[in-house]
């Protein structure tokens, strides 16, 4: 482990790691408890990820032998969330890493780390800004640590190394609503995909029309999948690559 991670976290410390059941939250997690910190893991299951993330976090916990909570937040009760406005992420980040500090003041934790990297562009992830506005660390950023590094901390340390995942409601058209069963059928897209095809999988939905986006040269996998997709209430599928 770099220096600068392990003097970073034993100095945020007692810490707690908002894990996503991501690959960079999971070994940011790994770090403190290596580095001797003082952490507990928060997860907030806002209904907007796939829903294997929140187990998939639990697991990762439990096998590092750190303290997890699950919290549930009814994101689509928030309505720049349901209404899927530009603000969306922001708002989003905001509401669930108040709901992690809040946790976190009330068990005795001094800081909230979160698992943002150096190759992070806050342009691209307004997330970001409300991180900053609450207070968040991120250690891997204030080490300068990218995701290369991470990655290679993981195999080293046998902590899965998945692909990038992102919010459900990033599938749907700006100013469209949002709804639990729009984010269900998505979701259920994805996870049949992933059965075949490795590697990054979206679908990308308008209406009851799916564009699906795989990693380049798997493409007819992902036909050979289009009539389970289809039977999710679909008219009309697209295979891109993504």
């Amino acid at each position: 482990m770099p220096e600068c991670l392990r003097a970073y976290l034993v100095a945020h410390a007692p810490i707690v790691v908002a894990l996503s059941g991501g690959t960079d939250s999971a070994v940011l997690l790994a770090a403190a408890t290596r580095a001797g910190a003082r952490v507990a893991a928060v997860t907030v299951e806002t209904g907007l990820a796939p829903p294997e993330e929140a187990v998939q976090a639990a697991e990762i916990a439990a096998a590092l032998g750190v303290s997890h909570t699950l919290l549930h937040v009814d994101m689509l009760a928030t309505a720049a969330v349901r209404f899927n406005a530009p603000d969306r992420c922001y708002v989003c980040k905001r509401r669930m890493m108040e709901e992690v500090a809040g946790w976190a003041r009330a068990h005795g934790y001094a800081f909230v780390a979160d698992g943002t990297h150096a190759g992070d562009d806050p342009g691209e992830r307004p997330g970001v800004r409300a991180l900053r506005e609450l207070g968040v660390v991120s250690p891997f950023a204030a080490c300068g640590m990218g995701k290369e590094e991470i990655v290679a901390l993981a195999r080293a340390w046998e902590i899965p190394v998945r692909p990038s995942s992102s919010c459900l409601a990033t599938r749907l058209p700006e100013g469209v609503e949002v709804t639990p069963a729009a984010l269900r059928q998505v979701a259920l897209a994805e996870a049949i995909l992933r059965e075949e095809v490795p590697g990054r999988v979206r679908v990308r939905v308008v209406g009851r029309t799916a564009r699906v986006e795989v990693p380049a040269g798997f493409e007819e996998r992902a036909r050979a999948l289009v009539p389970r997709i289809q039977a999710l209430g679909f008219d009309d599928i697209t295979i891109g690559g993504g």
